[in-house]
């Protein structure tokens, strides 16, 4: 017994902070910053360079208390789907989906009219705005794929006056590093030139030509790594936006009208496999069994994992709130309290990174 008693006493010792064996687990949370170090006038400080930078952080607001010490990172959720270039539709709407910033489709999207011999008249990198000129298409000229689309299109239309632009919207997508393209075509024939982007096409077949050629042209130089400086900051409104809200409860801002929001939502749950047993479209409520394995994304567990871990089942409810200009998308436990800010936060990232 005395020496049973002095093992696990020198076990003890030994894992202590003055053992032998230090636990340094937690030693990051007493960190503290040091001062910045200062060079002499009469020395050059060119040399001396920051090799360890903190790097820029994501725009999600994380919560600032949270019980059991500090929480984790951000999960990175990959998938198969978010490699390549999609054409996205809801209703009569269609747009172009590209798993890279604006920043970097911008120029790609300029080096397509460019290539296709299409002058640009207007372009707003902070708006994501970019205008062709007004073109008067010819059957006998047209060579490239911008013209020879218009005059299909025009052609099923039974249309062969006026004369004809194209008006692209590059915005950020609803995910984090993605992006966003809407294209309109316009005739001067069909309806009243204006400055803003009209909300259709004049004509949607040309619209949806031009979106697949622009869309394969892009997929083709997807791996091109050139970065536009003038469109790192456009200023476009953020489609998906983590905040907190006045009780310093996470919500996720989605900037968009019910129609998408409420597809948007709906695609993600089932994408991130949550279990959506009810939804009360009326009332803009999602009704969920979330368990660990969904908000971990687990694979499968074994056996022997099913047979010792219970799984912890919990009931929430999602509700998508209007809040001018888009809605507010909060969590709430089954009893109609608003969940605890660790759990709420991690369904909302998930809702973020799975939408599209």
């Amino acid at each position: 017994m005395l020496v049973c008693a002095s093992l696990i006493a020198g076990c003890g010792w030994m894992s202590d902070d003055k053992g032998f064996f230090v636990d340094r687990t937690h030693d990051y949370l007493k960190a503290t910053e040091r001062p910045p170090l200062i060079i002499p006038d009469d020395l050059s400080s060119t040399a001396i360079q920051n090799s360890m930078g903190i790097p820029q952080v994501s725009s999600a607001q994380r919560h600032v208390n949270f019980e059991g010490g500090a929480p984790r990172p951000e999960a990175i959720y990959a998938r198969d789907e978010a490699e390549g270039v999609k054409i996205q539709k809801l209703g009569d709407q269609r747009w172009l989906l590209i798993p890279q910033p604006p920043s970097v489709v911008w120029p790609k999207v300029k080096q397509f009219f460019a290539d296709n011999g299409v002058a640009i008249e207007l372009e707003q990198p902070l708006n994501g705005r970019i205008d062709t000129e007004w073109m008067t298409v010819s059957s006998d000229a047209a060579r490239d794929v911008v013209r020879l689309s218009i005059i299909d299109g025009k052609q099923s239309a039974g249309l062969t006056t006026g004369r004809d632009r194209v008006r692209v919207l590059v915005e950020p997508g609803i995910r984090d590093r993605s992006t966003e393209i809407h294209l309109r075509f316009e005739n001067d024939s069909k309806s009243m030139p204006q400055e803003a982007m009209p909300d259709r096409s004049d004509i949607a077949e040309v619209e949806s030509q031009l979106l697949n050629e622009l869309g394969g042209y892009i997929a083709a130089n997807v791996a091109d790594a050139s970065v536009s400086y003038v469109a790192r900051n456009i200023s476009t409104q953020s489609k998906a936006d983590l905040q907190r809200d006045a009780s310093d409860l996470p919500i996720l801002r989605l900037n968009l009208d019910f129609e998408r929001a409420w597809a948007t939502v709906n695609q993600a749950l089932h994408e991130a496999k949550f279990d959506v047993t009810d939804v009360d479209r009326s009332a803009g409520v999602f009704y969920l069994t979330v368990t660990d394995q969904m908000l971990n994304q687990e694979d499968k567990p074994s056996f022997w994992t099913r047979w010792f871990r219970s799984e912890n089942k919990r009931k929430v409810t999602i509700l998508m709130e209007p809040k001018s200009p888009g809605y507010d998308l909060a969590v709430f436990k089954e009893d109609g309290q608003r969940a605890p800010a660790d759990l709420a936060e991690q369904i909302l990232i998930m809702i973020r990174e799975f939408a599209t």
